[in-house]
């Protein structure tokens, strides 16, 4: 085993590194496969109990890599060996990285990544295994060669890292804007077969309809390059991928432009911008892939004045035909010619609006009759807000568009309004939280008792949507009396519940649930500590309370579950020597009276966190330190630590 070190520098690396998204990542190690002249591509996520990736592995079944020339593929930075050869070595297949740095992507969503390799040594077959941490992302260990039984091929391993973008890796439509991206590779090889957890990546079966542009450009932008091409994809669902891909001629994708705003059109698309120069390290250094404008800015007002040309003309093409359909229904809420100019000017504007939100406007006549109706309200009352609901309804994809349709049936749209601004609510507090914990100018005058815990009472969705808080700041006496029977003519806990010590005990949250299909009743008591590294003392406290409450002749034999979690901001080493599953992180103690549980508040936030993740990356919204403070200020202003900034400048 050895370990060898690139020539570039940990915070280099990571620089372009951090601005992969999961989407990046995963397209690279596809297209590393490719260009191993793979046939077969699988990837799967191993997905853990709170829902989070935990393992994301790609295997294929290309030539792999020798032994012998690993290290060169691993620590050469800023040019790869792709670049002088173009074409695979054995079926001539197009190869898409030339830049030496697609295999340092993958700390984009990993803390450590394995590449295990098995090639062709003559005759024989060998196996070659390399290891990357993010820690040290320029340093490679190598392993090998041994002897193998085959077949070939390369496995990437790569451990998830636990952050909310990577958690996205998740998400069941993931495999759309990984289509978009493949696109074009894809088309090119017909008899490849790439699959994402289970799932095919077929491109040719979303596509309804391609078109190839030319540019209105001189030479003097294409540096003596052939002249560009944009393809423009229609696809019969919503791809997530409203952009235009920088490629080479070949189809691989070497960078992304994110496009201004374009005419809204009732379709959805993605654009490729072919053009031998992307290809060219000379034309595309590292600062050209974060920026191309800067470079080739002329050539890409070119595509997007080109683009913009095509969503307009697509615009009116599906107009007329909408508009016809919805005439002969009856349910298009103008009747006859216009009487006067502004009248016109209105059923212009009604048009456009209406045409663009048309895959929102409902299935049947009825349906169609009202939404159109409320549009032209919109229209007539001001044009601001009209402006306002188009972009909405243009953010929805068919399948939001649908569920909507499908909701106002069934809800009010005030309803649906509510449970967004609960996720919203949920988000910024979970923001602001993690500051007042965590942040230096707040960690230290953070207090448990008046501040913490009476925040948390008000915000008990954070331990789980399915506790309703029962009792807070509760003597142990009481929590048996409460919570063991409701009956009002039995008086419970006549014996008080008191610590192995001898003094009386107070827990800070008790939580607890009916489970109808096994009669019993689960029960959680949480003890918060403020911003504190918990030790044996914390410990041994909750263990106390533990073995208090369930060894109560009143609780022992009866249906009921118990958990104790103790929660604080860092954990020691003699307190995670106590995990007893590595399942199940956290659980320290499993008995059949009890089990405790030994939580930072990292990771119970982290867990609240994606819980939401997925609403809030649809809804797109955005939490910032100051949306936090002003939710912190408008639901907790008596709670907050008063060293903070917005307190201070009031």
């Amino acid at each position: 085993m050895e370990t060898k070190q690139v020539r570039a520098g940990r915070d280099t690396i990571l620089g372009y590194v951090e601005r992969a998204s999961p989407v990046d990542v995963l397209a690279e190690a596809i297209w590393n496969a490719l260009d191993a002249e793979a046939n077969n591509v699988e990837t799967t996520v191993t997905i853990g109990a709170l829902g989070a990736p935990e393992e994301i592995v790609v295997r294929d079944d290309g030539h792999g890599m020798p032994h012998h020339q690993a290290p060169d593929l691993f620590l050469t930075h800023g040019e790869s060996w792709k670049r002088t050869s173009g074409f695979s070595p054995n079926i001539n297949r197009p190869m898409h990285g030339h830049l030496g740095r697609g295999r340092f992507l993958a700390y984009g969503i990993a803390e450590r990544v394995e590449w295990r390799s098995v090639s062709a040594d003559g005759d024989a077959l060998s196996e070659t295994v390399i290891h990357g941490n993010r820690g040290a992302p320029n340093e490679f260990t190598f392993d090998g060669p041994w002897p193998s039984s085959g077949p070939t091929g390369t496995t990437v391993r790569m451990k998830a890292r636990q952050t909310p973008r990577v958690a996205s890796i998740a998400d069941g439509e993931i495999h759309l804007p990984l289509t978009a991206r493949l696109a074009a590779s894809l088309l090119a090889m017909p008899k490849v077969t790439v699959t994402y957890r289970g799932q095919p990546l077929k491109p040719q079966a979303h596509i309804t309809l391609e078109n190839d542009l030319d540019l209105d450009l001189d030479a003097v932008p294409l540096h003596g390059k052939a002249r560009p091409r944009l393809h423009i994809v229609e696809w019969s669902v919503d791809m997530r991928s409203k952009t235009i891909y920088l490629c080479d001629e070949r189809g691989g994708v070497v960078t992304e432009h994110k496009v201004g705003r374009m005419p809204p059109a009732p379709i959805h698309w993605t654009a490729y911008l072919h053009w031998d120069g992307f290809r060219d390290p000379d034309l595309m250094s590292p600062a050209d892939l974060r920026v191309p404008e800067m470079r080739h800015g002329e050539l890409l007002a070119a595509a997007q004045r080109a683009l913009a040309d095509y969503l307009n003309r697509r615009l009116d093409e599906q107009k007329g035909s909408i508009l016809a359909e919805w005439k002969a229904e009856g349910v298009y809420p103008y009747q006859g010619e216009p009487n006067n100019a502004a009248e016109e000017v209105e059923r212009e504007i009604f048009d456009i609006v209406a045409v663009v939100a048309s895959p929102a406007v409902g299935r049947d006549v009825k349906q169609k009759e009202l939404s159109l109706r409320l549009l032209q309200e919109a229209t007539r009352a001001e044009p601001s807000r009209t402006n306002r609901i188009l972009n909405a309804v243009l953010d929805l994809s068919e399948d939001e568009q649908e569920i909507l349709t499908d909701l106002l049936e069934r809800t009010k749209l005030a309803s649906i309004i509510r449970a967004a601004q609960t996720i919203a609510d949920r988000s910024d507090f979970l923001h602001g939280l993690r500051e007042l914990l965590y942040a230096d100018e707040t960690k230290t005058v953070f207090r448990e008792v008046d501040q913490l815990h009476p925040m948390l009472v008000n915000e008990p969705w954070i331990f789980g949507d399915e506790w309703n808080l029962a009792l807070s700041e509760t003597g142990l006496t009481r929590v048996v009396r409460t919570l063991i029977t409701r009956r009002g003519d039995v008086e419970f806990a006549s014996t008080p519940v008191v610590l192995p010590s001898g003094r009386s005990g107070r827990v800070d949250m008790v939580f607890s649930r009916h489970l109808p299909e096994s009669e019993r009743t689960r029960h959680l008591v949480v003890e918060l500590k403020r911003p504190m590294r918990l030790t044996m003392t914390e410990f041994g406290q909750i263990n106390d309370y533990a073995s208090a409450i369930t060894a109560h002749p009143e609780v022992q034999g009866t249906p009921h579950d118990w958990d104790f979690w103790l929660v604080g901001t860092e954990i020691n080493e003699a307190v995670r020597n106590l995990y007893s599953d590595p399942a199940r992180p956290g659980l320290t103690t499993n008995n059949p009276r009890y089990r405790i549980w030994v939580m930072s508040w990292g990771q119970l936030l982290d867990h609240a966190d994606r819980k939401v993740h997925a609403f809030r990356s649809a809804l797109e919204l955005v939490s910032t330190d100051q949306t936090s403070r002003d939710y912190l200020k408008r639901k907790h202003a008596e709670f907050i630590p008063q060293s903070t900034p917005d307190v201070e400048n009031e």
